[in-house]
């Protein structure tokens, strides 16, 4: 706990949050806010086409989509980590926190398990067998969760 304590009173934390610019924590905020979109956006494009949302699409044309789910997880981290810093003590005790990371954790697994299954095999059907969509609606389910759970963090306090 005193390391997430240090990190949560070190100067990068006093500079970020104390910063003269009113620009420094909306703009690392909004990085997030846009990663999350193009994650989370991209993903669902996936996870609908293989719950056969726009059939016609072939599956193997979705793997291209995947390199803006990588970069907007990137994004999520990078952005992610500094706001993590911020609040290191707090989020360690918060329950919300894990279930929100562990969605997340969770939602990526079950995406590259689809590619893997679905987009990457040279002889994928363009049907999906079901165990890919059960997975698809599993993803679906946990960035909601997800989702929810990032917000609920601002106004659930351990």
């Amino acid at each position: 706990m005193a390391f997430f304590r240090g990190l949560q009173d070190s100067t990068f934390t006093e500079w970020f949050l104390g910063s003269a610019s009113i620009w420094t924590y909306p703009t690392v905020l909004t990085l997030h806010t846009i990663g999350m979109a193009i994650l989370v956006g991209a993903s669902f494009v996936v996870n609908l086409r293989v719950l056969q949302v726009a059939g016609e699409i072939p599956l193997q044309r979705l793997a291209p989509v995947y390199r803006f789910i990588w970069a907007g997880f990137v994004i999520n981290l990078f952005s992610g980590v500094v706001l993590f810093v911020t609040q290191a003590a707090d989020r360690v005790q918060d329950p919300v926190f894990y279930v929100k990371l562990g969605s997340i954790a969770l939602a990526l697994w079950f995406g590259v398990l689809v590619k893997r299954a679905s987009i990457d095999a040279a002889d994928a059907p363009q049907v999906t067998p079901p165990r890919s969509r059960r997975l698809a609606a599993a993803g679906l389910g946990l960035w909601t969760i997800a989702i929810v759970a990032g917000r609920l963090m601002a106004y659930l306090h351990p």
